[in-house]
């Protein structure tokens, strides 16, 4: 349960691909740059 609810609050987040910035899930831009292009953060590292 408290697995969950934590991996939820790290994972359920859009990532900025221009200036990295955490915006909510149900953004359509960022919140600091206005940019549009935003990604799911990764849920597992890119190795």
């Amino acid at each position: 349960m408290k697995n969950e609810l934590a991996e939820k609050r790290l994972f359920h987040v859009k990532i900025c691909m221009k200036c990295n910035a955490r915006n909510p899930w149900k953004a359509e831009s960022c919140r600091k740059c206005g940019y549009a292009g935003l990604r799911g953060k990764a849920k597992e590292s890119r190795v």
